[in-house]
């Protein structure tokens, strides 16, 4: 006779299907971190409390605080969640070698569409508002912008590579982002939650601005003029 198949015991970690106590705690939390970001976007930041959010999330305000000890804790963690939303590299970021005009176009009509445009940057804001009296949440909320502002500039400047040694870099991405954050604040403002009409307009001035300075800059290189001669040659004019 064979040898019977070794038998290994079922532990309740092993059974196909059981979630260990970590994963479900985890699943817990970001349940209750989605729960708070609606809860935010519907009726605003002072109206969300460890109570509301346990009612909402079908908790009891103690299994709450079990896992956000205070509502500045929670915040913080909402906060990094929409952060992290908001920033997607890989979705951004067109590639470099299209015309500065069309890399132009797509980074705003993106930026636009998953980040300022999305109520979540509204839920964002309302936090920040909010949080005046919380040093703690405060402090967080400008290490997160630190990193976060470092990441945009990165990209940004990868992504106009004309625009990396002007030396009003950093006061040309400032107008870009500043003029973007205003447009999203004022989604506030929007009629029954439709869009603003004057976005798409002023998205395409600030393109133009970027293209234009990416051409600027590109005529201002030194090999500019030899480059352009060449063309001139290769023309069949």
């Amino acid at each position: 006779m064979g040898s019977e198949p070794e038998r290994h015991p079922v532990t309740p970690s092993s059974r196909p299907g059981r979630r260990s106590h970590a994963e479900r705690s985890a699943q817990t939390r970001q349940r209750l971190i989605s729960t708070a970001i609606e809860l935010i976007g519907q009726h605003g930041f002072g109206q969300m409390s460890i109570h509301a959010l346990a009612r909402s999330a079908g908790l009891t305000s103690g299994a709450v605080q079990h896992h956000f000890e205070s509502k500045a804790v929670l915040m913080m963690q909402v906060l990094d969640e929409l952060l992290r939303s908001h920033i997607d590299a890989g979705a951004l970021w067109p590639p470099a070698g299209l015309g500065p005009r069309e890399r132009a176009t797509r980074l705003l009509q993106t930026l636009w569409t998953l980040v300022y445009a999305e109520p979540r940057f509204l839920v964002a804001w309302n936090i920040y508002l909010g949080s005046r009296g919380q040093p703690e949440v405060l402090g967080h909320i400008a290490q997160a912008r630190d990193a976060i502002d470092a990441q945009l500039s990165q990209g940004f400047f990868a992504t106009f590579p004309e625009l990396a040694g002007q030396p009003d870099r950093e006061a040309l991405m400032g107008v870009v982002f500043s003029t973007l954050r205003g447009l999203g604040l004022l989604e506030l403002f929007a009629d029954q939650g439709q869009p603003s009409a004057s976005a798409p307009a002023q998205l395409a001035l600030l393109a133009e601005l970027i293209a234009g300075r990416c051409e600027s800059a590109a005529g201002d290189r030194p090999d500019a003029p030899a480059k352009a001669a060449r063309r001139r040659r290769a023309s069949p004019d």
